[in-house]
């Protein structure tokens, strides 16, 4: 096997507040790649934010609760000992990222960690 454990940063900035944040940031992949986890906080606790993941408007991930400044909120494949399946994205593939509810936060950042090489899907 050569499989590769690859993060990628996921800084994100909405230039104003007390709207909701919507879609967000566009990632296009480059590799086939699988995703086992992503953790993410907003700047500002934020009641009832969530965020899910779309592969080329379909959605791939579904929403998690990601309100909490201080404790992310995280998706968990098997991989990583969490309850959701592994996440298959193919090179070429656009991801978007939706941020809903958001009522305070501006800016949400984290991590999403992949690998890359090795197809769980």
């Amino acid at each position: 096997m050569n499989e590769r454990l690859v993060t990628i940063p996921l800084p994100a900035v909405y230039p104003g507040s007390g709207a909701a944040l919507a879609t967000y940031a566009y990632i296009t992949t480059c590799v086939d790649m699988t995703i086992i986890h992503i953790s993410a906080a907003p700047d500002v606790d934020d009641t009832g934010l969530t965020l899910a993941i779309e592969d080329d408007a379909a959605s791939c991930i579904t929403a998690f609760a990601c309100d909490d400044a201080d404790v992310p909120g995280e998706f968990s494949s098997t991989a990583v000992g969490g309850t959701s399946d592994p996440v298959f994205v193919a090179a070429g593939s656009v991801l978007s990222f939706i941020a809903a509810n958001a009522a305070n936060a501006t800016q949400i950042v984290g991590t999403i960690t992949a690998l890359v090489g090795e197809v769980f899907a």
